[in-house]
């Protein structure tokens, strides 16, 4: 399974270098990034739940989780390694691949995919698109505080992927929010697109 880094400001060449830096701490520890990220799922869950008894991390689990976050350390110093202190992220976004057509995509195409996921909505969704998501965490990267911007487009589409439980509700308005949403996010980035 290959591993996604996200710091914004870093070029292509420091990603590489910091995805190389926590590839080569995974396969030193011998876990898998599967089983690391597995292992760190396990211990935030168990910390979620306030630590309880039944629920605590199995020492492999533990083990894991520990390789995990070496391994994030070690993408942020070997991306940053260059620098200069007041520019260098607290911490590092490090996720697994797992869809890369969505967690890669460029601008034009993370714009293309929301408008295209808001268009074919029917409204008689039961879950989340996680899609959503991670297409607006692509076209925020770059943004120093997107979370607002990003909260907007996933709640009007979660409000919209969910109309159906609200049938007397008409749907285009919820449709047109996501647009709304998915225009604010565009506007607030450096390189607008038109649709």
């Amino acid at each position: 399974m290959d591993l996604l880094l996200t710091v914004p400001g870093a070029s292509p060449e420091e990603i590489a270098r910091g995805i190389a830096a926590a590839q080569a701490v995974l396969d030193r520890a011998g876990i898998t990034a599967i089983e690391a990220a597995e292992g760190l799922f396990a211990l935030e869950g168990w910390d979620d739940a306030s630590f309880p008894d039944e629920g605590e991390p199995t020492e492999e689990e533990d083990e894991a989780a520990s390789a995990w976050m070496e391994a994030s350390r070690a993408a942020l110093d070997a991306c940053c390694a260059d620098w200069p202190a007041e520019k260098r992220p607290v911490a590092a976004d490090l996720q697994l691949l797992v869809d890369p057509a969505t967690q890669l995509a460029d601008r034009p195409s993370a714009l293309a995919m929301l408008r295209a996921l808001t268009a074919a909505q029917d409204g008689n969704g039961e879950f989340m698109n996680s899609q959503i998501g991670i297409l607006a965490d692509r076209l925020a990267v770059d943004l120093d505080n997107p979370r607002d911007l990003i909260a907007a487009v996933t709640v009007a589409f979660t409000r919209l992927e969910l109309a159906g439980f609200h049938p007397d509700e008409p749907i285009e308005p919820k449709r047109q929010a996501v647009y709304d949403a998915i225009d604010a996010l565009e506007a607030a980035t450096e390189m607008p697109t038109s649709h």
